[in-house]
């Protein structure tokens, strides 16, 4: 019972053999380059296709999320947008409890010791399955105990239903593909998940169906999408079904530090929209709803980059700290480059894409947005730095800073909720401006955390990425004049050409750049991977 890495695809970690070669070994420096080098099949190339492969599967997902946002919120209304928010938000915490955060510990794993895999993808579905009834325990005493009532109660019970099939089975065996760098089964699978959802949920408000049909629909897709992903899993990995006591034991106790981390940072993601249920109304949630679905868009490039990255940072790290920051680096400058452009970009652009997609009946959820894009910069940087902390088995310093997060966040927003909503009659803005507070502390923790990852050089560059961004900020305001669309063209097409003219990517990344491109608009990742 083997984990292997598809023959058709050279450059995936050796699965099959039980272990990834090592290129500062003898052995491995001894091989001649072969056909793979000739291939493109370099650790480069491989990244760079992983990379194309989310990037496709995120530019599809954002495209029926806009058709999503721009059609269902207007047929629901702020009050049902609430409730919809509410469930997401009870989901969001209750798959803390059936997963353990345990994704990264099992990449990890199979990353540096492939043997274990078929155990750990067996136990890991196991262990969630019996987590599962606790959460339904925690469920049916928010929703009996809490002040939630008809729709809202339902709506926290259908919040335990979607994290039953993605939380017990998605999870684990996602992690596999990740492990054997097989990201377009994910594409595969977020695809699907989004385009089933979306379709039945346009369907849904067209019929007059309101928020509990739309949540009942996410339900049926997430276990819809499972089945296929064990279809697709079945020629790729063998899962060990039979597992032991003490396997389960070992996997609990090595999970309760990553665990940990995904409890605080879920408490700390979704606190925000549950102090806002509970200090305000249902509409009050729903115009913090919106621009929150909007924002999580905005935090595709992070998680692309670290999803890709994750397993070449664990294997960096096992050739020491240098190797780890060497390789980390790329990632770092990516993201301080790109989070400038996408923050005031937004800012720009938030209240008449606010206007244009959802009318004046979500007007007040424009200077929400507003908001939030301004923790774009150092939510980017704090991705790769948790990455960079769970690469070297140091969990447990993100998770003290989630901690911190979880304290600073709900006190914060107590305060700013209570005032915004009495003085402005809009709480959300108050929770939103807590979450630009916490997050730069965190960024600045979190640069303390990696200063030895940063040199002059990057410096430079990101100064150069800030002119970039200023060149392209007052191209848009000139371009808005014309309206919403010629400005949100004109930012997607200033701003790559003034980091050429700005000569912010280097050599090496222009070539790494134009693999990407090759693979993602010429000869496409699937006319190389048919395996």
């Amino acid at each position: 019972m083997t984990i292997t890495a598809d023959q058709s695809e050279p450059g995936a970690p050796a699965l099959a053999a039980g272990r990834t070669p090592d290129p500062s070994t003898p052995e491995a420096s001894a091989q001649p380059p072969g056909p793979d080098a000739a291939m493109g099949t370099s650790p480069t190339h491989v990244l760079a296709r992983n990379i194309s492969w989310l990037t496709v599967g995120q530019v599809t997902t954002w495209m029926m999320t806009l058709v999503w946002t721009v059609v269902v919120p207007r047929r629901l209304g702020s009050s049902e947008m609430g409730i919809f928010t509410l469930s997401m938000a009870v989901g969001g915490v209750l798959m803390v409890i059936i997963s353990l955060g345990m994704e990264p510990l099992l990449v990890r794993r199979m990353a540096t010791d492939p043997e274990q895999a078929p155990r750990l993808i067996g136990t890991a579905i196991a262990l969630r399955a019996l987590l599962l009834v606790p959460a339904l325990v925690v469920t049916v005493l928010l929703a009996w105990l809490g002040p939630f009532h008809g729709e809202e109660g339902a709506a926290v019970l259908l919040g335990w239903a979607a994290c039953v099939a993605p939380g017990v089975i998605l999870g684990p065996v996602n992690s596999g593909f990740r492990a054997i760098e097989k990201m377009r089964y994910l594409t595969y699978s977020s695809v699907l998940s989004k385009a089933l959802y979306t379709v039945s949920c346009i369907v849904m408000v067209v019929l007059g169906i309101r928020a509990i049909g739309i949540l009942s629909a996410a339900v049926l897709t997430g276990f819809l999408v499972t089945a296929l992903t064990l279809l697709w899993a079945r020629p790729h990995f063998r899962i060990q079904w039979r597992v032991s006591r003490h396997d389960l034991t070992a996997l609990f106790v090595d999970s309760l530090p990553y665990w940990s981390f995904a409890a605080f940072f879920t408490i700390y993601l979704w606190i925000d929209s549950v102090m806002l249920a509970v200090m305000t109304s249902s509409t009050v949630v729903g115009w913090y709803g919106l621009p929150t679905q909007l924002f999580g868009t905005l935090m595709s490039v992070p998680v692309i980059l670290s999803t890709a990255w994750l397993t070449r940072l664990v294997q960096a790290h096992r050739g020491g700290t240098a190797g780890l920051l060497r390789t980390a680096r790329p990632a770092i400058e990516m993201v301080v480059v790109i989070s400038m452009p996408v923050c005031v970009g937004t800012v720009l652009v938030a209240s008449r894409l606010v206007q244009a997609l959802y009318g004046s009946g979500f007007a007040q959820s424009a200077p929400v947005l507003i908001l939030l894009a301004l923790c774009v910069p150092p939510m980017y940087l704090n991705v790769v730095a948790c990455q960079l902390m769970v690469a070297q088995d140091k969990q447990m310093v993100w998770t003290k800073m989630m901690v911190l997060a979880s304290l600073i966040n709900p006190l914060l927003n107590l305060v700013l909720i209570r005032y915004f909503q009495q003085t402005a009659g809009n709480g959300a803005i108050g929770a939103s401006i807590a979450m630009v507070i916490t997050e730069v502390i965190l960024a600045g923790i979190g640069i303390w955390l990696i200063r030895n990852a940063f040199t002059r050089q990057m410096g430079v560059r990101m100064l150069r990425g800030a002119a970039a961004t200023a060149g392209m900020a007052g191209l848009v305001v000139l371009a808005l004049r014309a309206g919403l669309l010629p400005g949100i063209v004109t930012g997607v097409v200033s701003f790559p050409l003034l980091t050429l003219l700005f000569r912010v990517l280097s050599d090496d990344e222009r070539v790494y750049l134009g693999a990407l491109l090759r693979r993602t608009f010429g000869r496409g990742p699937a006319a190389e991977e048919t395996g």
